[in-house]
């Protein structure tokens, strides 16, 4: 009989053995579908959904779609000045550059480099839209008596209106040449 209750705690802690093995082996199992699930999870990205498309304000050129998404050189709005101006009203001013591009040691270098686009968006007096766009290009060999900047400035009398020219060139140049240190344009880098 002390055989049979030998033979019998044995098999009985053989099984015992076995469960708990099994056990910690599922368990170990678990913890690590548990894991690769977390690791999907963690790099698993949101469906990408497609960008709207950058377009230009109506009556825009397209390679200006987008500015206010640029560089901006003023920190805040500057004001209209007093007794008017030609940009006359609340400006922004945008360029196609980054910090580094502009400032790399942490100063405006100047002359712009070529293929600068500089922006001034202006809401008018009264008016919660902007109505003006004055845009500088600088092009290499374009017009080296003014830096190779072309001039051209739009306006528009309504928020869904399309943007007309007005200005160019040369009838920007007589007020642009004050600021020909700093590559005629007026607003800095802040």
């Amino acid at each position: 009989m002390k055989t049979q209750t030998r033979n019998l705690l044995s098999c009985l802690a053989i099984i015992l053995i076995s469960c708990l093995l099994l056990s910690a082996c599922a368990e170990k199992q678990l913890e690590e579908l548990i894991e690769q699930q977390e690791e999907k999870t963690e790099t698993t990205e949101e469906p990408v959904q497609p960008e709207e498309p950058v377009v230009a304000l109506p009556g825009l050129p397209d390679d200006v779609a987008g500015y206010t998404q640029w560089l901006k050189l003023n920190a805040e709005p500057i004001p209209p000045v007093p007794g008017g101006d030609p940009h006359n009203g609340t400006k922004n001013v945008y360029v196609n550059k980054t910090r580094e591009d502009i400032a790399p040691n942490g100063e405006q270098q100047f002359p712009y480099p070529d293929g600068s686009i500089v922006v001034k968006e202006a809401n008018r007096p009264g008016k919660d839209y902007v109505g003006l766009i004055a845009i500088m290009r600088k092009k290499a060999g374009v017009d080296p008596d003014h830096n190779d900047w072309e001039f051209i400035e739009y306006v528009r009398n309504a928020p869904d209106a399309e943007f007309s020219v007005i200005a160019k060139d040369g009838v920007c140049w007589g007020c642009h040449a004050r600021v020909e240190d700093i590559d005629y344009v007026f607003t800095e880098l802040q």
